[in-house]
């Protein structure tokens, strides 16, 4: 079975669009044990979790080229949007463009990091994509806390590299770009 960790990343970019994106990271089962010891191995001294954010350069480098060396495939929803426009709208985009995109590659399982409060909005959307038929009824999909699951951290990664790839920072976009699938998330809902 194929699982999806789907993490995001916003970037505010100066005298341009802010950037949202939603990152899946797609790994068979057979897969999961290696990436979560993996991913646990990078954690710097007592911190819960690996985020991408506020990691120091040099760690950077280091996780990005721990996470380039996982096999796996990746969907990536962009959304573009002006400075006056809500994430959460951009995240609804990305989600109407994701979800359907991860049903069409046959991933049984989807894992997103949890917002807590707002992870009712993602299921208010997973509803809406069931009932148009977008996203088949035996996708399982799920909200976890970073803290337990260390694959989601693999997402988190992703995301921030692309984000920071479009808001021009390309010292590790280079170990991605070949697996990466993009996947425009329009202004209007459909």
């Amino acid at each position: 079975m194929l699982w999806a960790f789907v993490d995001e990343s916003c970037r505010v970019r100066p005298d341009d669009d802010c950037v949202y994106a939603l990152a899946a990271v797609v790994l068979p089962s057979s897969g999961l044990e290696h990436v979560r010891s993996l991913m646990d191995s990078l954690r710097y001294g007592k911190a819960p979790t690996v985020h991408w954010r506020t990691e120091q350069t040099p760690r950077k480098s280091l996780i990005a080229q721990a996470v380039a060396s996982i096999d796996f495939a990746s969907v990536v929803a962009v959304s573009l949007h002006g400075p006056g426009s809500r994430p959460e709208r951009a995240r609804r985009h990305c989600l109407l463009r994701l979800l359907p995109e991860l049903s069409a590659r046959d991933v049984g399982k989807v894992v997103f990091e949890s917002r807590r409060t707002q992870d009712a909005h993602d299921r208010a959307i997973l509803t809406v994509l069931r009932r148009r038929g977008e996203v088949a009824a035996g996708m399982t999909v799920g909200w976890e806390r970073a803290s337990s699951d260390a694959a989601l951290w693999a997402a988190d990664v992703l995301a921030g590299i692309v984000t920071g790839w479009l808001g021009g920072e390309r010292l590790w976009w280079h170990l991605f770009k070949e697996r990466v699938t993009f996947l425009e998330a329009g202004e209007t809902d459909r």
